[in-house]
């Protein structure tokens, strides 16, 4: 049994290249929280978040043998930005998360933890919006900023459900391609300050 206080990470790296279950279940045991919280800062999808950290862990078992690690931490937040990159990159982000980050709020006065690029992300999304055809922004803007269900703003504006459905798919498809180019970019920052 392998005490958790026992032993460094890299000394775990060096008992999980001789396939020690519990130095595998120790790392993870460590890390998992942190990945998981990093790939959440930036996808805010738990089901992706969890496949995300769980790829990475199974990926380090099935290559165990060939493991050459100087630093976990570092390399698991590589890991991570990698993994939500590609995540990013194959178009599975769901819409919502394109409202959210359209809706986010930034300080007036950023911390160290405040990232430009999200400044630079919501300049990007409103311009976008504002570019949109009337019906489909004031739908759009209707459902973010006005926070209405379909139904409601159908009824608001005497028009179908599927309407209020097809211009919010407009709206989140040009954002998701304005937005994206970015996302992808800022990944190669170090910004996930929320793992250590």
């Amino acid at each position: 049994m392998i005490r958790s206080d026992a032993y460094s990470d890299l000394e775990l790296i060096s008992l999980l290249k001789r396939g020690e279950v519990a130095a595998f279940d120790l790392l993870y045991s460590r890390h998992w929280s942190g990945m998981y919280q990093a790939a959440f800062y930036l996808l805010r999808d738990q089901n992706a978040c969890m496949d995300i950290v769980q790829d990475i862990f199974a990926w380090l078992w099935e290559k165990r043998e060939q493991l050459e690690i100087q630093a976990v931490p570092s390399y698991l937040r590589s890991a991570v930005r990698f993994k939500v990159a590609n995540y990013i990159r194959s178009g599975k982000i769901r819409d919502e998360f394109y409202t959210e980050l359209a809706g986010l709020l930034l300080p007036e006065t950023p911390g160290p933890q405040d990232f430009l690029e999200l400044n630079d992300l919501k300049i990007i999304i409103t311009q976008v919006v504002n570019t949109l055809p009337e019906k489909c922004r004031e739908i759009f803007l209707l459902s973010r900023d006005g926070q209405l269900t379909n139904q409601q703003i159908a009824d608001l504006l005497n028009i179908s459900i599927k309407t209020v459905e097809a211009q919010k798919t407009i709206a989140l498809k040009r954002i998701r391609a304005a937005v994206e180019p970015h996302l992808l970019a800022l990944l190669l920052l170090p910004i996930v300050t929320c793992y250590h």
